[in-house]
């Protein structure tokens, strides 16, 4: 596999080990690097989702107070 290879959301999910709703979910809140490719369409890179879960070591999740 090339690095820079680029991903759909269904095999980002996969490699990420998460499911697609919660990929949605940081997508939309840009929360994780993406490129969007049409109107609905995102794409990732997976050195990019490496390097974003590496930068998340340790970062504890806080549910926002609404």
């Amino acid at each position: 596999m090339a690095e820079d290879e680029i991903l759909t959301r269904r095999e980002a999910a996969e490699l990420l080990k998460i499911p697609g709703r919660t990929l949605d979910y940081l997508v939309g809140t840009n929360q994780i690097p993406f490129s969007r490719v049409g109107k609905r369409s995102v794409r990732f890179r997976r050195a990019r989702l490496f390097e974003w879960l590496k930068e998340r070591e340790g970062v504890e999740y806080h549910k926002s107070q609404t």
